[in-house]
């Protein structure tokens, strides 16, 4: 069963659609046995604002990247916390590429290389081709396998 909800994910589809050509970024959160509750928080990419800053070590820009800023995700986790939800999807877009789980991706969602930052959560890639969603996909932590496996379509 997906974690989203129909209008959940048609919400994160014109958020990347709005975003396009850069990556649109947010994050689900909702009771941990419920979808229909669920809430689409809009985050701010700040990859640009990285990039501008220290090209070095920011090579990409918001078209192949995205960064939310510690602060903006420490406030939605508490908020959510304070009200007995959890973060159940944290979504980005691909401007002109596949939705898929790439090095990078796994690399954000690790925290020591090999344990998943937010273990429960799922990760959606939703794949956006001159302003037109193309596809999207579901990612979860398989601790079998010790890698995100697409889930759902």
């Amino acid at each position: 069963m997906s974690p989203l909800a129909q209008e959940q994910l048609d919400e994160i589809c014109r958020h990347a659609v709005e975003e396009y050509p850069f990556e649109c970024c947010g994050i689900v959160v909702g009771k941990p046995d419920h979808n229909n509750e669920n809430i689409v928080y809009r985050c701010t990419n700040i990859q640009n604002k990285l990039h501008e800053k220290d090209p070095v070590n920011y090579v990409r820009d918001a078209r192949t990247a995205y960064n939310v800023s510690a602060l903006e995700l420490q406030k939605l986790l508490s908020a959510a916390s304070s009200k007995g939800l959890i973060f159940k999807v944290l979504y980005h877009s691909h401007p002109e590429h596949d939705a898929y789980f790439s090095e990078e991706d796994t690399r954000m969602a690790l925290f020591d290389g090999e344990t998943p930052i937010y273990p429960d959560t799922s990760y959606l890639v939703v794949s956006v081709y001159d302003k037109k969603i193309r596809d999207q996909a579901l990612f979860s932590w398989n601790p079998e396998t010790k890698t995100f496996e697409r889930t759902l379509d």
